[in-house]
């Protein structure tokens, strides 16, 4: 049986949104540009390896407040900054722009 590959310590898995959602990434109308970024970033997120990459790079606690509980992943620079082409959508869900919040500090944190 042959053993499973070592990733490198560096590795974060790339964000490759379909060509449907690209697509919608262009569009005229603002708020259909903001909800496909926000769910095609939304299920990266929320995959089991980009999780417990950012879990891990976080330490398992929340960057603002140390707390342990109800911990959410974050945009450092949101994407609504993307949607209004302010910061480059390819650079939205790589490991430098995501970080750990608990709930009340992700709340709290201002747009």
């Amino acid at each position: 049986m042959a053993r499973p590959e070592r990733r490198n310590a560096d590795y974060f898995p790339l964000w490759k949104p379909t060509r449907a959602t690209e697509i919608r990434f262009r569009h005229y109308d603002f708020k259909i540009r903001v909800n496909a970024l926000r769910n095609s970033s939304s299920a990266f997120t929320k995959r089991t390896d980009v999780r417990k990459l950012i879990l891990e790079k976080g330490k398992h606690k929340c960057v603002f407040c140390g707390s342990e509980e109800n911990l959410t992943i974050d945009h450092i620079i949101s994407v609504y900054r993307a949607a209004v082409g302010s910061f480059p959508i390819e650079k939205l869900n790589i490991r430098e722009n995501l970080q750990l919040l608990c709930l009340t500090c992700n709340s709290r944190k201002a747009p």
